[in-house]
């Protein structure tokens, strides 16, 4: 009996490793080996080896698998014009060898797998989905801080950070060293996980990553947050108002454009080496001080809350003024005689913003404290940008065209 036991045993086991051995030849990859060495000639496959490619990038922390499909990445000799057979466009590879930088430092993806969904980190719970199309120009900040000289390569990165600016986003978020904290900070927005964003997924088509979060809430807001009213809520609880982050109206270019620029802030440190400092910031020089008030208008992001130029307020639910952010048309009237008070108020904000119904919330938006942020000549002109405001008061709505500055390089540091 134990001799049939035993017998038995065996062949169950033999048929188990045959069943592996099988399985293991007809994984995705092999088969895309395959298909890729068919297509060559005798000549062509010399030196070429099949199985598992790894890259190990001990700098970077990365091990990358993506060569094992992406065979003719770095062949251009040898390369088809599908996918995955293509060599890499331009000269990428040899600013970045694939040796040194992997593949997944620039294009996210899952570096450790072998089938196609799971590397292009098309699977639940992977954080970092391939960065697709333009959408890779993200990663260059991540080593460049030279922009500038990369502008005909970032062209989307370069405008989603002039947006950021123009659109008044620091006047709520901060980007580590600078913003406001009226929301979330954004230093690291690009490497925070989804399942921390303040998002409700189930108002959320798929898929649910940081990506198509980025994109959705930036094309409509309160897609994600549409508030919660006191009828549909448990006895006893607070409404929940809508996001206080406005619907810009941005285009799908300009979606995108600020998507890239939202991913490329990432928690990444890589090594010095591997690292390009940036260029010296460009002073800027004045006319009058309501050209150097308006630059300091853009700088704060005061446009987010208060409107392009201060001319219209931004909605702000159980506001005591109007229930939106004021327009700021009317300060030469309020304060030309207490400019002090004017100035007390920009340096330690208003927080909370009064309300209209005092049984309702707080309102979301609410002006911030500035006195760490500026200079006293800065308030001075923000001051006299803001009373020059009220010469429009007669003309048409259409605003004028921000005030012309000139730029002169920075001295050089001593």
């Amino acid at each position: 009996m134990k001799r049939v036991l035993f017998v038995v045993l065996s062949a169950l086991l033999a048929g188990l490793f045959f069943f592996a051995l099988v399985r293991d030849q007809m994984r995705e990859w092999t088969g895309i080996q395959w298909k890729f060495m068919k297509t060559l000639h005798k000549e062509e496959k010399q030196g070429l080896t099949g199985g598992i490619k790894q890259v190990i990038i001990n700098d970077l922390n990365r091990v990358d698998r993506c060569t094992t499909c992406h065979i003719a990445i770095d062949k251009p000799q040898l390369a088809l014009a599908e996918e995955p057979f293509t060599a890499h466009p331009g000269k990428y590879l040899e600013w970045h060898p694939i040796d040194k930088f992997g593949c997944t430092v620039c294009h996210g993806g899952q570096g450790l797998a072998t089938e196609v969904k799971a590397a292009h980190g098309d699977v639940a719970h992977w954080e970092e989905p391939l960065l697709r199309g333009p959408l890779v120009q993200a990663s260059c900040r991540q080593c460049h801080g030279n922009l500038s000289e990369l502008s005909s390569y970032v062209p989307l990165l370069i405008k989603g950070k002039e947006l950021f600016k123009e659109k008044g986003c620091y006047g709520c978020h901060a980007i580590k060293d600078f913003g406001q904290t009226v929301s979330v900070d954004l230093g690291e927005v690009g490497s925070k996980s989804h399942q921390l964003m303040e998002a409700d997924f189930e108002n959320m088509p798929h898929p649910h990553n940081r990506i198509h979060w980025m994109m959705t809430k930036l094309h409509n807001p309160r897609t994600l947050n549409p508030g919660v009213t006191a009828d549909h809520l448990p006895l006893g609880e607070e409404e929940v108002f809508p996001t206080g982050m406005p619907n810009f109206s941005l285009t799908d270019e300009e979606i995108q454009a600020l998507t890239v620029y939202l991913l490329s802030l990432t928690d990444a440190n890589p090594p010095v080496s591997y690292t390009i400092p940036p260029e010296p910031e460009l002073v800027k020089t004045f006319d009058n001080d309501v050209a150097r008030g308006y630059a300091v208008f853009e700088k704060l992001g005061c446009a987010g809350c208060h409107g392009p130029e201060g001319l219209g307020g931004r909605r702000n639910w159980n506001n005591g003024l109007g229930e939106e952010a004021p327009s700021l048309i009317y300060v030469k009237a309020y304060y030309e005689n207490n400019v002090e008070s004017l100035k007390t108020l920009i340096r330690n904000g208003r927080q909370p913003a009064p309300r209209m119904n005092v049984k309702r919330p707080n309102p979301a938006l609410y002006m911030p404290a500035w006195k760490d942020k500026m200079t006293e000549s800065e308030f001075n002109a923000l001051v006299a940008y803001l009373f020059s405001l009220a010469e429009r008061l007669p003309s048409s709505p259409v605003a004028p065209q921000a005030p012309a500055v000139s730029e002169t390089p920075a001295p050089a540091a001593q």
